[in-house]
């Protein structure tokens, strides 16, 4: 084959990613990780905190800190698939990094979900301690 017919026929594996939309991914992840390293240490007289129990904020931004971990992992794989599209090329690698992708979904809607109902499990014991002291 030859001409424009050939070239496309030869193409093989992901387009690749622009590297700062690697380094964004991987550097938003890092960003979420460790915001929920401070949230959880952070204790009741940390700046969280005073987000969290502050009423006139939007439970959006009271809730961040939930989203935070499930919001870091979703991205850390985005900067996996997007670092692996500089490499793409075989066929059973290419279809396991496309279900990666779509996996890291699951991750994104565990995170939406905590920004509206953050499940009791995911509160640090602090956090718990100090609703129930104010509940009373």
């Amino acid at each position: 084959m030859t001409g424009a017919l050939a070239d496309t026929a030869e193409v093989v594996g992901y387009p690749h990613a622009p590297v700062w939309a690697v380094l964004a991914a991987a550097l938003l992840a890092i960003l979420g990780f460790v915001n929920h390293v401070r949230f959880v240490r952070g204790g009741p007289g940390g700046t969280w905190a005073a987000r969290y129990f502050d009423t006139d904020n939007p439970k959006e931004l009271r809730n961040l800190p939930f989203a935070q971990l499930p919001g870091a992992v979703m991205l850390a794989m985005w900067a996996v698939m997007l670092a692996y599209t500089r490499v793409s090329g075989q066929e059973t690698w290419d279809a396991i990094m496309g279900l990666f992708l779509f996996a890291s979904f699951v991750a994104g809607g565990v995170a939406v979900k905590r920004l509206y109902r953050p499940p009791r499990r995911a509160k640090p014991r602090w956090l718990l301690e100090e609703e129930e002291r104010q509940a009373r």
